[in-house]
């Protein structure tokens, strides 16, 4: 039985290359009307030390903790990237555990080709993601805004070597579950434009892998969404959230046939 007494709860699951304080514009906004969650995953942030990352314990640690903290309310996900994987997992593991879940830039198509070339690289670059010059670099790329410049110096100086391969590998090994089709949540697929084909061709695989899912095309980004555009990113989660009409310039993702 749903709670009318608590507010719907709202967690946000940040990607790889940052940590909780991603979400931080986007929670003052929501914070009265939803009760708002930003845990930092194994391996980043302030659990930076704790152990390298890991895909599978990371989505069961999420399914343990609203298992103990929810109590009839409406369960509401909100992931980016890696983090939006984890989501994808959580539906896969527990299909009746989220009511709603808003998958952001999800790569769900295995790189394995890609991760054996990038594989013998990561151990040079990682001195770089110490560097200050190499680390404002790879801010303005991924469209931080300045005030959070100073987090992601944090989140970079302190990145384990080993999270740092791990993401990397169950990243780009990660495949969409056959159990996805299962999840009793209504689903909202979201992709930038301009970001890769193969970010696309996972966003429609996501879309018709569900039949309680929308897809849709954010205009004009690439993978910088939650950051570079957070007035449109917010009034998006909020409209599919409360069943409303989502933004006019986004665009839909056309189903296959027989797909609803």
């Amino acid at each position: 039985m749903l709670s009318i007494d608590r507010k719907p709860m709202m967690m946000f699951l940040h990607g790889g290359g940052v940590s909780s304080w991603m979400w931080k514009e986007q929670v003052e906004k929501l914070n009265e009307a939803y009760e708002c969650y930003t845990p930092d995953l194994i391996g980043r942030g302030t659990r930076a030390n704790v152990q390298p990352f890991s895909m599978r314990e990371s989505a069961y640690e999420i399914i343990s903790w609203i298992e103990q903290q929810a109590h009839g309310q409406v369960i509401i996900l909100v992931g980016f990237s890696l983090g939006a994987q984890i989501v994808v997992d959580i539906l896969s593991r527990k299909p009746d555990l989220v009511d709603i879940a808003v998958i952001n830039s999800a790569l769900v198509i295995p790189l394995p080709w890609l991760y054996l070339l990038v594989k013998p690289i990561l151990p040079l670059t990682y001195p770089l993601l110490k560097k200050d010059w190499f680390i404002q670099l790879q801010a303005e790329k991924l469209g931080i805004p300045s005030s959070a410049v100073n987090h992601y110096v944090n989140d970079s100086k302190h990145l384990l070597k080993e999270t740092l391969q791990t993401m990397f590998r169950e990243n780009l090994h990660y495949k969409l579950p056959k159990t996805f089709q299962q999840a009793k949540a209504r689903i909202l697929v979201t992709v930038g434009e301009k970001e890769r084909g193969i970010m696309q061709r996972s966003a429609k695989q996501l879309t018709n892998a569900h039949p309680r899912a929308t897809g849709v095309i954010i205009p004009n980004i690439g993978h910088t969404f939650p950051f570079e555009k957070i007035e449109l990113f917010t009034e998006m989660v909020t409209c599919f959230v409360e069943g409303r009409d989502l933004p006019a310039e986004l665009r839909e993702i056309r189903q296959k046939k027989g797909q609803s």
